[in-house]
């Protein structure tokens, strides 16, 4: 009991410090360095078209902590101004004029007129006629696009001139201040910023760091943000650390490149309906995500449920009785990426699944690529943009749909009446968070590939308050543990 009560007092003692030290530092502080790790090394700040999920998600964040986008995406999925303060399109969507915001500079001291950012656009995007005007872009596309603003809102779309040593100029809340190629990127506070100079001094991004080494850091205080895997959403943060989950914006997929063996349909169908998703989701990948049969999550769509993603082995039989090519009992490979922790042990089960049903499936990588098991980034809340992006990545046909739900409905399932792609899962991004961070205010729907706009509202607690905070839950934690 002594013991017991000592801890409770320790507990209260500190939380009486910790409230002294709150009630005098009441708002927001300017100075200081935010610190983050990611996971991959890029050599060039640059978003290139076929990069892996994790190369896509920190070379977005990144660039988008340099660059602004012409417009945005809200918390509801919908387009708001970001450098455009206005829109209009014609009839046809293929016609649209942007008003851009006044006064607004890069960070070289250029203004961003229409003709720089005409010129930016037209070199990112060589099938589109840009024009400029006064201080309106006008952009022509061949077919209609009702979902332009979203498109423009991608990060890839990122207004961002090059110096000569071919760093990026942007206009947003920090510039660049030192760069050491996959090891270390240095950013000051953009004293210019049109939505206002941002609370911290500095953000120092550590490339290169895994996810084990960005986790150790942050317990111990070294980092202020990192990557955490899907899974983490499953455990609870320690030591007053805070843990930001998006939601579904990756799908897992199995994929048929254009010269895999298994190109009998029914064969393909047969793995669709092997694959037994809840076992995989609840052991590897320890509740995280949702178990998928449709590209695009519930979320954007609200018709997911139609795709059924049960396994069913009977019918699976059933369809392979009349194939030829699953009666040769040739093993078909199953690729993964090797840098992905949990890929092989998830390609593992899959083959067994199918071979369960008797299909032939070796988990390889090396020789032919009939079946590849890969994660598919979803860019974009509109689903339109969305479906498109994940179309590319999976080296499918581009969909052609108007802007409405049917029509959407209705590409997704051309794409995958054939079952080119099998889509297992939808998983999400996780972030942690330290103790000295205030004001991380996670959106878990909207620009969650862009920082810019969220880390620039973030300020830094003193230290002695952060480590005060941090141990009145330790202390609370072992409190717990010995009233128990």
């Amino acid at each position: 009991m002594r013991r017991i009560a000592y801890l409770l007092l320790a507990v209260i003692s500190l939380l009486g410090v910790t409230y002294d030290a709150a009630s005098a530092e009441p708002r927001p502080r300017y100075g200081g360095t935010l610190r983050v790790m990611l996971q991959t090394s890029p050599s060039m700040l640059d978003l290139p078209s076929n990069a892996t999920p994790a190369e896509y998600w920190d070379l977005a964040r990144t660039l988008s902590l340099i660059g602004d986008t012409l417009v945005r995406i809200d918390a509801q999925g919908r387009p708001r101004p970001g450098l455009a303060v206005a829109w209009q399109s014609d009839a046809n969507a293929s016609h649209w004029q942007f008003i851009l915001r006044q006064g607004v500079k890069f960070h070289d001291g250029g203004a961003a007129s229409a003709p720089a950012v005409a010129q930016i656009l037209s070199a990112l995007q060589s099938g589109w006629i840009v024009r400029a005007s006064g201080d309106t872009i006008a952009i022509e596309t061949a077919a209609p696009m009702p979902s332009l603003p979203a498109e423009l809102a991608l990060p890839r779309n990122l207004l961002l001139k090059r110096n000569a040593q071919g760093l990026p100029i942007g206009t947003g809340p920090f510039l660049i201040s030192g760069w050491q190629p996959q090891q270390l990127l240095k950013l000051a506070a953009n004293e210019e910023s049109w939505e206002g100079r941002p609370f911290v001094d500095a953000v120092e991004i550590e490339f290169g760091k895994a996810l084990r080494d960005q986790a150790i850091a942050l317990e111990l205080g070294k980092t202020d943000v990192i990557e955490e895997a899907p899974q983490a959403a499953s455990f609870s943060p320690t030591h007053g650390t805070s843990l930001s989950v998006s939601l579904p914006t990756e799908l897992l997929a199995l994929d048929f490149p254009a010269n895999s063996r298994a190109n009998d349909p029914r064969v393909r169908e047969a793995v669709a309906l092997a694959v037994d998703r809840r076992p995989i989701q609840s052991v590897l990948l320890k509740g995280a995500g949702e178990p998928a049969a449709s590209i695009l999550p519930n979320w954007m769509t609200g018709y997911s449920a139609v795709f059924s993603e049960r396994a069913n082995p009977q019918e699976a039989h059933s369809l392979l009785a009349n194939s030829r090519q699953a009666a040769t009992n040739i093993p078909f490979n199953l690729s993964y990426d090797p840098r992905d922790p949990q890929a092989q042990l998830i390609a593992e089960r899959i083959a067994l699944n199918a071979r369960e049903v008797g299909v032939a499936v070796q988990v390889s990588l090396s020789g032919v690529e009939d079946i590849r098991l890969l994660r598919v980034v979803l860019p974009s809340p509109d689903p339109a943009t969305s479906l498109s992006e994940a179309a590319r990545q999976l080296g499918l046909r581009q969909p052609t749909f108007s802007d409405n739900v049917e029509d959407l409905y209705q590409a997704e399932r051309g794409a995958l009446v054939t079952h080119a792609v099998i889509p297992l899962f939808h998983l999400p991004v996780a972030t942690a968070i330290g103790t000295r961070v205030r004001e991380w205010v996670p959106d878990r729907r909207a620009q969650w590939s862009a920082w810019g706009p969220s880390l620039a509202d973030v300020w830094l607690a003193d230290q002695r308050m952060a480590d005060q905070r941090s141990a009145v839950l330790h202390f609370d934690l072992h409190a717990q543990a010995a009233l128990q």
